[in-house]
């Protein structure tokens, strides 16, 4: 069964080549820790067999993600690289603070507080990383050198006394195998080291007659397309009560790999009494990740827009898209997400167009209104997909 591939929780207050595998390894019934094993041999370890586990497996890189039950923001974090020779002390010390400053992914919103050298060998490095929203998650990071290989474990200190022993076994219990098969390179292929879909530049806002937005951008780190991708807000109480929640899809027709797609989530009600944070899931049980048909975007399209404010004053932005490609495209797609000064998005929305097909060369218009924005624009983007018209075919 798949599962939802992140889930971000915040506070209401704050507002070389290879393949990314997204499906969870099978697990037994019982509780009894069982053998991970990475499916590019580099490492293994013993974790809880309820754990849900995403692997990145490249030639030069191997990683796997572990989450506890009932969530799937990493608690677990195994990532080796082999840098083809093992480090002095001066070296691997200059590397350590490189990591944390630079290598780390979300390195910007890190914050050290201590660094010392445990007895086997590795380096514990503590600290705190702010997730979107505001909401401080602490971390424990260990650093070590196998070889030539090295190991980064990172671990989410969770408040749970049980869970956190489970989560001590499964840190201690991490092996790597040197004889691997993995590619030497530079330390920087750690910062690779992510899920492959990641929410950025989110923004909860609320319009004059109290509507709930929830808005941001949805970034393909990974090597397949994502689409159809839903995404789910719920709003909780501090008890943990889920009050409310909106469910749509990514706009656009899938995210290209390194692609960005908005999203926007509308809670009509607005915030239900006591609800003081939410939770945001992308994928979801039964989502599949690849597209059953082809999905164009720049390569076969082209488009220019602009934009205006209407007697309402709605954004309108529009433009006309063209067929560059040999073949006729269909199902056109225009998609807007409109930033402010910071940088966050403070509102979205599509529409389909309506023509059926462009054949090669012809154009067709396109207009997207927004009504409501959680904020001052300052820029927008456009992006337009289409897909595989009929009468037409791969060249």
């Amino acid at each position: 069964m798949r599962r939802a591939l992140l889930v971000l929780t915040l506070l209401l207050a704050g507002c070389a080549g290879g393949a990314v595998t997204f499906a969870p390894t099978p697990t037994p019934p019982d509780a009894t820790p069982v053998r991970y094993d990475h499916p590019g041999g580099v490492f293994s370890a013993r974790v809880p067999p309820a754990w849900v586990v995403y692997e990145q497996n490249t030639t030069a890189l191997a990683a796997a993600f572990f989450s506890l039950p009932g969530s799937n923001d990493p608690a677990l974090t195994v990532a080796v690289a082999n840098l083809g020779r093992a480090l002095d002390s001066a070296a691997f010390a200059a590397l350590l603070n490189d990591y944390q400053t630079r290598l780390r992914p979300g390195a910007d919103a890190y914050v050290e507080h201590d660094r010392r050298a445990m007895g086997d060998g590795s380096w514990r490095l503590t600290g705190v990383r702010t997730l979107p929203g505001g909401m401080p998650q602490p971390l424990n990071t260990f650093v070590q050198q196998v070889g030539t290989h090295l190991v980064v474990i990172e671990a989410v200190v969770p408040p749970e006394p049980d869970q956190l022993a489970a989560l001590q076994t499964a840190v201690n219990s991490v092996r790597v195998n040197s004889d691997s098969h993995l590619e030497a390179a530079d330390a920087a292929v750690l910062a690779a080291a992510s899920l492959p879909l990641d929410v950025t530049r989110l923004h909860a806002w609320t319009t004059p007659e109290g509507v709930l937005f929830i808005t941001g951008e949805v970034v393909n780190r990974g090597a397949e397309l994502a689409a159809r991708l839903p995404a789910r807000a719920v709003l909780y109480t501090a008890d943990g009560l889920a009050v409310a929640e909106a469910v749509d899809t990514v706009m656009g027709h899938a995210l290209a790999p390194g692609g960005f797609a908005p999203f926007s989530l509308r809670f009509g009600q607005g915030v239900p009494a006591g609800a003081v944070r939410y939770t945001l899931t992308l994928g979801g049980d039964g989502w599949q990740p690849g597209p059953s048909d082809i999905v164009y975007g720049p390569d076969r399209l082209d488009w220019i827009d602009e934009s205006r404010f209407d007697d309402f004053g709605r954004l309108v932005i529009s433009g006309v898209v063209t067929n560059v490609g040999a073949e006729p495209v269909g199902d056109l797609r225009a998609a807007a997400a409109v930033f402010d000064v910071a940088g966050s998005v403070i509102a979205a929305g599509y529409s389909d167009i309506a023509a059926a097909r462009l054949g090669p060369n012809e154009s067709a218009r396109f207009e997207i209104v927004i009504p409501e924005m959680g904020g001052a624009p300052a820029l927008y983007t456009v992006s337009v997909q289409g897909r595989a018209a009929a009468g037409g075919g791969e060249p």
